[in-house]
């Protein structure tokens, strides 16, 4: 019996149905996350992988600057917001919200907004507690990207000369592994149970970065109590589109260490600043889009505290 009789797809037909299904997929990822597309057709060939050439100012002033102050948060093992800056092309595509950097206009390059911004800024990079950018650094970035970006220019005129970085002696790792020792066994169980949730802020640092936002909805206040004995130790916490609510703040309150907050697009209320007013580390706090109204950020604003969002909006 035939496979493609009445009632049934043809051979060409079914095979058109999968290309089609297959170029809408495809289509639907490029438009929610724009770098895809070309990582995609790059990785099948079909689109040229873009490269520096040895020697050019990109090799040896930018790639060094994007090294020291950016892998950090944006090699191949963590890619924050779906960025790599550890390769020339992985800079020219972008991350999650598409590309960074648009060659001949830095101030449209969300790559030289975010150095640009003061370090009290939620949104700086690299974030607080991390060595920011010199304002040549700065400088050097925006030259190269004024001049198209290129990874073929070797020389950029009026680029500051670089400097010599004083290298300062590595910490002490047995002290550091020490200072982690108390929470190991705490944390490899929760990072066990929240896969790329909660890291160590820095190789030298017993301090840790929870971030739960790429969870969404699937973390909530449960989920936040569980970080309960490690909440001594988070210096940096970003919830932003979690389901946590004004049940949370117990857990928030006793983060000791914090500095930075991010509660966006979440259901925390009032309830929830008015507690976080007891929390001495803590520089900014996000509450975009929540339904957190000026009276209470107010108290937080008195103690210094940078926030964005809220009574803000």
């Amino acid at each position: 019996m035939s496979d493609f009789g009445p009632g049934r797809l043809s051979a060409a037909a079914y095979f058109g149905c999968v290309a089609l299904l297959t170029a809408l997929g495809l289509g639907v990822a490029a438009w929610a996350h724009p770098a895809f597309l070309h990582s995609s057709l790059q990785t099948m060939g079909l689109e040229a992988v873009p490269h520096a050439a040895p020697g050019s100012f990109y090799v040896t002033r930018i790639a060094p600057l994007f090294d020291a102050r950016c892998l950090g948060c944006h090699d191949d093992t963590r890619a924050k917001g779906q960025l790599r800056l550890d390769s020339f092309a992985a800079a020219m595509r972008g991350g999650r919200d598409g590309p960074v950097i648009e060659p001949g206009n830095p101030k449209g390059s969300e790559l030289f907004r975010r150095i640009s911004l003061p370090s009290s800024d939620d949104r700086a990079m690299p974030p607080s507690g991390k060595t920011p950018l010199t304002a040549d650094e700065v400088t050097v970035i925006k030259l190269w990207i004024a001049s198209g970006a290129s990874g073929e220019l070797r020389t950029i005129k009026g680029a500051p000369r670089p400097v010599v970085e004083v290298k300062i002696p590595e910490s002490d790792l047995a002290a550091v592994q020490k200072q982690r020792a108390p929470l190991a066994a705490a944390l490899k169980q929760l990072q066990a149970r929240y896969p790329g949730v909660i890291i160590y802020e820095s190789r030298n640092s017993a301090d840790l970065e929870v971030d739960a936002s790429l969870r969404g909805a699937a973390f909530g206040d449960g989920d936040l109590a569980a970080l309960l004995p490690l909440a001594a130790r988070i210096v940096r916490a970003d919830l932003s589109g979690t389901t946590i609510t004004d049940a949370a703040a117990p857990t928030l309150v006793a983060m000791t260490s914090l500095t930075r907050l991010r509660l966006a697009h979440t259901k925390i209320t009032d309830k929830t600043l008015v507690a976080l007013v007891g929390l001495k580390s803590l520089k900014s706090v996000s509450v975009v889009e929540t339904k957190v109204s000026d009276d209470a950020l107010a108290p937080l604003r008195q103690h210094g505290v940078a926030t964005y969002g809220g009574g803000n909006e």
